[in-house]
């Protein structure tokens, strides 16, 4: 289940998994995205990734494509996971972004959230 929760006034992003993540709930996100980016320059972003059950192929090659035409559009992320391969993927993949990238345990997820809102 992939959850998003936003800010419309500072366009600051929330998103949260929780086990696997389908088509409908992929959709429903990159729509909201595209909306917000409608209105902001950049986004800031907080995903929270509690539990990563996976995500059908098909639509990890349309969120790679997606992600990497509109990786300018994203200022700030913060990835919250106490996943342990995920945040140091986040961190390789960060080096190689003109995004700012920073990993956060799920206990300091409002610590998380406090950076990513703050303008860059």
């Amino acid at each position: 289940m992939l959850t998003m929760t936003t800010d419309d006034v500072t366009g600051l992003v929330e998103l949260t998994v929780d086990g696997r993540i389908d088509r409908a709930d992929f959709e429903r996100v990159v729509a909201e995205l595209e909306r917000l980016l409608e209105t902001h320059k950049q986004l800031n972003v907080v995903e929270v990734i509690r539990n990563f059950e996976g995500i059908d192929p098909a639509l990890w090659w349309q969120d790679v494509k997606w992600s990497f035409g509109h990786i300018h559009r994203f200022a700030r992320a913060a990835v919250v996971t106490d996943s342990g391969w995920i945040g140091p993927v986040a961190r390789a993949l960060g080096a190689l972004m003109p995004s700012e990238i920073r990993t956060f345990p799920l206990d300091r997820l409002e610590e998380a959230r406090r950076w990513a809102a703050e303008r860059r």
